[in-house]
């Protein structure tokens, strides 16, 4: 029998799949190695820079940020068991666990806490984290557990960005000298795992810290590979030279969920993915809002991910998916409807003249499935393939008529919206703001919404900014793709979360168990 896949019946696969996982043994067992093949290497051994994508996801292992996330979006204690804010939200209170020690053997404080701060602040350090905490005055350490962070003006943003390591990593006082961004070796962490060697190119091994304040991990030793070719690495797991792997191709997992493939399991981050339109509104022919909203009711969005994904994913209207913290309900935008992208097209004066669409290399299914589904309104539209570099100089200088992209999305939305959606005076050099979208009235929401204490008004403000966002459509939100962990079935407690984390608050490796 032909089996017909749709995204919920493949959805309770996946769930199913997660919670197999978890229970499939009655009681996890200690010990024995982990062995994970990654898609990249790690780069340098410094963990206050370049603390993104799989840099960020290896040094999860060892590291703690001050604060945790739910899947939900919920901010969580970690390194901080509470915190609280001043009446003008210019200063955060954090008080710290107690006893949580550094793989050194030495005690946490809040000196250490300063230290990673102030130095993640120091232009001379390149650090990542700058940019997070660049409206932080100064640090203050009233006692052993507690720190004091004031701000030269309000930052509610400044919580989510706690929870993960980005911002800063809490490492002992004095363990990194400024303005060397490649240490020998990296500074002890807090995390549930200690670093042991890193060989360039072909492992990166982990020990079980046996101090760790949390929940211990169940194994003893984790060896990440990194295998950049993505047959290499699933015919590496396939044959027992790795336990496990991550980012698994989607025709691969389907051949698992059709039982074509045995000794097989499999989770997903559901939303690890975003792919979006963003057009030029600053130029012709995207400067018109009619041909912009023609194009995004002639998309079919299930068709895109049954075309480019094997039907993996789901439809994506706002950045933020159904279920999260920051996705607000009864939010109007546009839906399939190719008769009124038809009755738009004509509207707007479009009269059959050849758009380009600007994808980079690599990434050509997508744009591909668009292109037909606008060629079936009347519309004449030419892919421009470019490498990735030359890719994202185009898109600063705003030469392209609109092109598909990706992205994710951060813990609070502030930091997004505060950049991408505000007017900036040069469209020949775009920083942030690619579309070229200029909007008097936007740029006050976020205003009003950065500088708003009461979180009920800012919610407010910030649904207000959704709203505007699917009525002028600067970027079309387009679909949700997952990534996918591939185990064998020995490999039993795993979990990710919605970004494809090797591990993240209440799951992941160091709740990983092996059943042999």
């Amino acid at each position: 029998m032909k089996r017909t896949f749709t995204y919920a019946w493949i959805l309770g696969l996946l769930l199913s799949s997660a919670s197999l996982a978890q229970s499939a043994s009655d009681k996890p067992k200690r010990g024995g190695t982990l062995t994970l093949g990654i898609v990249r290497d790690l780069e340098l051994m410094n963990p206050l820079v370049r603390t993104r994508s799989t840099e960020q996801s290896i040094r999860d292992l060892m590291f703690d940020s001050l604060l945790g996330i739910d899947l939900q979006g919920n901010i969580k204690p970690e390194l901080a068991e509470s915190w609280d804010t001043s009446k003008d939200g210019k200063v955060y209170t954090f008080r710290l666990r107690r006893g949580v020690k550094f793989h050194n053997g030495q005690e946490m404080t809040s000196e250490d806490v300063k230290f990673a701060i102030d130095f993640a602040r120091n232009p001379k350090n390149a650090a990542y984290g700058l940019v997070k905490l660049e409206l932080v005055e100064r640090v203050e350490t009233p006692d052993k557990y507690t720190v004091r962070v004031h701000f030269r003006e309000p930052s509610l943003p400044f919580l989510s960005s706690l929870t993960d390591i980005q911002a800063f990593t809490v490492i002992p006082k004095g363990s990194l000298q400024e303005g060397i961004d490649k240490p020998a070796r990296f500074p002890p962490g807090t995390g549930p795992f200690r670093f042991v060697e890193w060989k360039p190119t072909q492992q990166i091994v982990f020990e079980r810290f046996e101090d760790y304040w949390g929940p211990k991990p169940f194994v003893d030793r984790v060896i990440l590979r990194p295998i950049r070719d993505t047959t290499i690495r699933f015919t590496a797991l396939r044959a027992g030279d790795v336990d496990m792997i991550e980012r698994t191709p989607y025709e691969w997992v389907k051949q698992i969920v059709d039982g074509k493939i045995k000794g097989m399991s499999y989770i997903h981050a559901p939303h690890a993915g975003y792919r979006q339109l963003v057009f030029n509104v600053a130029n012709p022919p995207f400067n018109n809002k009619k041909l912009r909203f023609a194009v995004a009711h002639a998309i079919n969005k299930k068709e895109i991910l049954d075309a480019a994904y094997l039907g993996f994913g789901e439809p994506a209207d706002q950045l933020y998916p159904k279920g999260h913290a920051w996705y607000f309900e009864g939010v109007p935008s546009p839906s399939y409807d190719p008769n009124r992208a038809r009755a738009l097209l004509k509207e707007s004066g479009y009269k059959g003249e050849t758009i380009e669409i600007m994808v980079q290399q690599g990434e050509e299914s997508e744009p591909t499935a668009l292109q037909a589904q606008l060629k079936r309104i009347g519309m004449n539209i030419q892919l421009r393939v470019v490498e990735a570099g030359a890719a994202h100089a185009l898109h600063r200088r705003g030469e392209f008529n609109f092109y598909f992209g990706g992205g994710n999305f951060s813990a609070d939305p502030s930091p997004t919206y505060g950049t991408e959606f505000v007017c900036e005076e040069d469209l020949k050099r775009r920083n942030n703001n690619a579309a070229g979208y200029c909007d008097k009235e936007m740029d006050s929401l976020i205003k009003r919404a950065e500088g708003e204490l009461d979180p009920a008004k800012r919610r407010t403000l910030l649904k207000q900014i959704v709203i505007k966002l699917n009525e002028d459509i600067p970027e079309l939100p387009l679909v949700y793709v997952p990534r996918f962990f591939t185990f064998r079935d020995y490999v039993k407690g795993f979990t990710t979360d919605g970004d494809g984390a090797f591990r993240w608050t209440g799951g992941g490796v160091s709740h990983t168990w092996l059943d042999k």
